[in-house]
């Protein structure tokens, strides 16, 4: 693959090999260039375009041991196949790593990297080149027989195909401090942690947010004994689970599930009943209602969950990696907007139990809890104001003034964007307004309103959020990178 200056595109009248670029280089670039690899043949190319390496992407790049996957080894790897990929890395080395386990993302981020390492060199023995390109891309646009992707460096590069494995790495900033971005005392985002760790000893933080990324920062900040406040709309935390692993044996009835209409005027009590309906099918089936804690407070009702999981008296989480599945299948072909509509009135239940929390970290949080060093704070502060470099003054609703030296952002990150930027151009980032949102097909390839062809760009993973519902799962995207493959596999450029 080679730099063409001043995006002019470099178009053959005439191809017999592929050139690949694959945008991104985190988790799901890997899963997509280990399984796509294969298919090439001597001659073909493939350029990586990440400002990265590649394998440590934001969601498994941290180097804290601290810090665990929320899913276990058997759903956290690259291939989606039987068995798991991840477990046989990991049991290669020595680490007594369980299906079921939450290791640190320290050690995915390494597997990652190994795998792609390994599977470049196979790839390049049978004379495939690779390169990786370390800056970003910012549209991709037809061109003649191929496409051309542009970059920030202000060069292109010539495609046959491009993969958009774009990660999730613009974070989220609420309202009450979207004005103050920039501020020395806050931090949009609790990654990297080293800006945590590096925050004082006797630092007061207030984190806001009380899901999976704010419950990093926390666990980061309360280990070094800074005073931590969580806050959230809500004030809840997630549920509790010892595992996510694909069950042994089927527990919903898929079949019923997607002959459910999104409109049906029984919806709700179809879904409920199926959900719970494959929970009796579990193991040790329990009422629902003594799988969960009816406390109110966010400190009770984690402890309670806490024992619930510790005592093995949750089987609600046997069914979860059938109901991402499910879901994603289900609701693959809607409208971006049915989709958002239907699956908006289950946000709360999906947050709390899909993005359930591993027992290890229940355990801290609820130790810091005890200790006085973590508070959580039901609803969010009327106002949150700097008072100097490192001071803010937060106003709470019931009138009560508090001060902390710092504010957290653990609200979460944006998807990635797409957009149309004129004919044949494919925008990557925050749209213009008014930019339309190209189609994604069945096959996950983008396709332009009154085009008659989809073009041969493929998304995946958070990329592919516009057609898929859930796509912060590793196994999800190996999915769809295995898709990818096959078609690389059946269909010469």
């Amino acid at each position: 693959m080679h730099p063409q200056p001043d995006l002019e595109p470099a178009c053959p009248t005439m191809t017999t090999s592929r050139d690949v670029v694959i945008v991104g280089g985190g988790a799901t670039a890997v899963s997509s260039f280990t399984q796509l690899a294969a298919t090439l043949s001597p001659g073909d190319s493939v350029t990586i375009v990440d400002p990265n390496p590649v394998g440590f992407g934001h969601a498994f790049g941290t180097s804290d041991p601290l810090l665990l996957c929320n899913t276990s080894v058997d759903v956290t790897s690259l291939r989606a196949d039987d068995g798991s990929d991840l477990l046989d890395y990991l049991s290669s080395r020595g680490w007594p790593a369980h299906p079921e386990d939450f290791v640190p993302r320290y050690l995915v981020g390494q597997y990652c990297r190994e795998r792609y390492q390994e599977s470049r060199r196979r790839a390049e023995r049978r004379g495939v080149r690779i390169e990786h390109r370390r800056t970003r891309a910012t549209a991709v646009r037809r061109d003649g027989t191929g496409y051309t992707v542009e970059l920030t460096d202000s060069t292109a590069l010539f495609a046959t195909d491009v993969l958009l494995c774009l990660g999730l790495d613009r974070p989220v900033l609420p309202e009450p401090v979207r004005r103050h971005a920039g501020h020395p005392a806050l931090l949009d985002a609790p990654y990297p942690v080293d800006r945590l760790r590096g925050l004082p000893r006797d630092a007061e933080v207030l984190v806001l947010g009380t899901k999976l990324s704010a419950i990093d920062a926390a666990l980061v900040l309360c280990r070094d004994g800074r005073r931590t406040v969580m806050t959230s709309p809500s004030g809840e935390l997630p549920a509790v689970r010892t595992r996510l692993r694909r069950p042994e044996r089927p527990l919903l009835d898929a079949d019923r599930w997607q002959r459910l209409a999104p409109g049906a005027a029984n919806l709700d009590r179809e879904v409920a009943r199926l959900l719970v309906e494959a929970v009796n099918r579990a193991d040790r089936p329990l009422p629902l209602r003594e799988q969960t804690s009816p406390a109110d407070a966010p400190a009770p009702r984690l402890e309670r969950e806490l024992a619930l999981a510790a005592a093995g008296r949750v089987p609600w989480q046997d069914v979860v990696a059938e109901v991402i599945d499910t879901i994603n299948d289900w609701t693959a072909a809607w409208p971006a907007s049915t989709r958002a509509d239907v699956l908006g009135r289950y946000r709360t239940v999906m947050s709390r139990y899909i993005s359930a929390i591993p027992e290890r970290n229940a355990r801290l949080l609820a130790g810091h809890l005890a200790d006085g060093r973590l508070s959580v704070a039901t609803g969010y502060p009327t106002s949150i104001e700097p008072e100097g470099p490192t001071s803010w003054r937060v106003e709470w609703p019931d009138g009560r003034v508090e001060h902390f030296t710092h504010v957290v952002c653990g609200t979460g990150f944006q998807k990635p964007q797409l957009s149309l930027a004129g004919p044949g151009r494919y925008r990557i980032g925050p749209a213009e307004p008014g930019a339309a949102v190209p189609e994604i097909t069945a096959e996950l390839r983008l396709r332009e309103p009154q085009h008659p062809e989809a073009d041969r760009i493929w998304v995946v993973g958070a990329a592919a959020h516009h057609r898929t519902a859930i796509v912060n799962y590793l196994n999800a995207a190996a999915k769809q990178a295995a898709r990818i493959a096959a078609q690389f596999a059946a269909v010469p450029v």
